[in-house]
C-alpha cells in the first residue's frame, strides 16, 4: 500500500494490513507498508506475534528496527561472523532493539507471546529513524528531499489534533501516513514516529 498524494495524510487501520507468511513459515506477520524497487525490498513495516521461542527469518541487506508493543518482553540473542554475540532485553511496551537483519537471532519469550512492529530498510541505501512518542506531540512531515515515507503508528488509541482544531482519532495499531507538508500534534495516547531515509 502507498500514501494517497492527494491528501495530507491517510489513515490505515489494522483490517487494511495484509496477511503474510513468515519467510521461516513459523508464523505470519501483518504487513503495514512494503516498497520495492529495480534493487529488490527497500523497506518494510509489519506487525507480528511471537508465541514461542525461535530464530527469527534472515534478512541479510536489511537493516531491522523492532519495537515490543504488548506481553511480557523477549530476550534477543544475535550472532554475526566473527563478531561476540550481542543481546537485547525488551521488557517495557516500547522498547526498541536495532540489529543487522543478517545476523543469526534467536528469541526467548519472558513470559508468553507478545506483539511487535517491525521496520526493515535497505542497509545499502536506506535509514529508518524510529522514535517511541508521547502526548503532547508534534507530528510534521520532515522537508528533507530524502525523506522517503513518514508515518506515525498508533500503540494504543490515540487522538491527533490538526492545525484548524478539529480532532482525528487513531485506533490502536493503526497508522497515519504523512504525504505532504503538514503539521499536527499528538494530544493523546502513545506512537511510534517513522521516517525512513534515502541515503
Amino acid at each position: 500500500m502507498t500514501p494517497n498524494t492527494r491528501l495530507p495524510y491517510q489513515i490505515l487501520s489494522q483490517s487494511d494490513y495484509q496477511r503474510m507468511p513468515w519467510k521461516n513459515g513459523l508464523g505470519e506477520t501483518l504487513e503495514i507498508q512494503r516498497h520495492e524497487d529495480r534493487n529488490g525490498l527497500r523497506f518494510r513495516i509489519s506487525q507480528a506475534s511471537v508465541v514461542e521461542d525461535g530464530v527469527f527469518s534472515d534478512f541479510s541487506g536489511l537493516h531491522r528496527t523492532l519495537v515490543l508493543l504488548s506481553g511480557e518482553g523477549m530476550m534477543l540473542t544475535h550472532q554475526r561472523v566473527n563478531t561476540p554475540p550481542y543481546s537485547h532485553r525488551l521488557t517495557q511496551p516500547l522498547g526498541i532493539a536495532r540489529f543487522a537483519g543478517g545476523d543469526k537471532t534467536h528469541a526467548t519469550l519472558i513470559k508468553g507471546a507478545i506483539e511487535d512492529l517491525n521496520i526493515m530498510v535497505r542497509e545499502a541505501d536506506t535509514q529508518a529513524n524510529v522514535e517511541v512518542v508521547k502526548a503532547p506531540y508534534s507530528i510534521a512531515l520532515p522537508t528533507d528531499e530524502h525523506t522517503v515515507f513518514c508515518g506515525i503508528y498508533a500503540s494504543e488509541d490515540s487522538v491527533v489534533e490538526k492545525d484548524n482544531g478539529d480532532l482525528l482519532l487513531l485506533k490502536a495499531h493503526s497508522i497515519m501516513l504523512l504525504s505532504k507538508d503538514i503539521h499536527l500534534t499528538l494530544t493523546q495516547g502513545h506512537g511510534i514516529f517513522i521516517t525512513i531515509l534515502d541515503v
